[in-house]
């Protein structure tokens, strides 16, 4: 890939993300982008995919976008203007379709190898001790509480058991799978501390 077309996606990207306070800003957007990276390195597949893939996988997002159809059209008309051809095009709005948690719930066809790179990357940014991080920073965007034993379905802590301790069961790429089982243990952990100091006993 022309590293001119690179650094281009990555000023814009940077420069988009640079006000997001959910915890899907640059920093995360940068650490999905070099891990997705690292596993091509070691899996294969076509590393342009994967890195433009990588690096717009938030701008369609409907928890960041009111409207994803237009956030869309903004991504390929910005491909497009940059020289993508129009089968890579397609390819990368293929792979962002698929990055999402939710979507791995519906029936799909067989991910592309790329699309399994890109979306463990990203999951593996939502688990361990930046994942524990992001999931409160995006919690108290949206006023949830940190923990309610009364009303634990819209707390901050339930959003692990519903999801983020699903994730390392969920990872496609050998590359990824020991990374998770490291961050899934560091989940654990802080889990069990934060329950014993919340049911403080002398």
């Amino acid at each position: 890939m022309d590293n001119q077309i690179l650094e281009k996606a990555i000023s814009y990207i940077q420069k988009k993300f640079s006000d997001e306070k959910t915890g899907h800003d640059w920093y995360h957007i940068d650490r999905v982008h070099k891990m997705a990276v690292y596993i091509q390195s070691k899996e294969g597949g076509n590393l342009m995919l994967v890195r433009m893939a990588a690096l717009f996988h938030d701008f369609t997002d409907p928890k960041l976008n009111s409207n994803p159809i237009e956030a869309k059209e903004v991504m390929e008309d910005w491909f497009r203007v940059h020289g993508l051809a129009e089968n890579e095009i397609q390819n990368i709005s293929s792979i962002i379709e698929n990055v999402s948690f939710s979507q791995s719930r519906k029936e799909q066809t067989k991910l592309s190898l790329e699309s399994k790179i890109v979306q463990d990357a990203d999951r593996l940014d939502a688990i361990g001790a930046i994942g524990i991080a992001r999931c409160f920073t995006y919690g108290g965007s949206k006023g949830r509480y940190i923990y309610n034993p009364e009303n634990m379905e819209s707390t901050s802590v339930q959003h692990f058991y519903d999801k983020l301790l699903l994730i390392k069961d969920r990872i496609q790429t050998d590359a990824a799978k020991p990374i998770a089982y490291t961050r899934h243990e560091a989940m654990v952990g802080f889990l069990n501390s934060f329950e014993n100091e919340c049911n403080i006993q002398f």
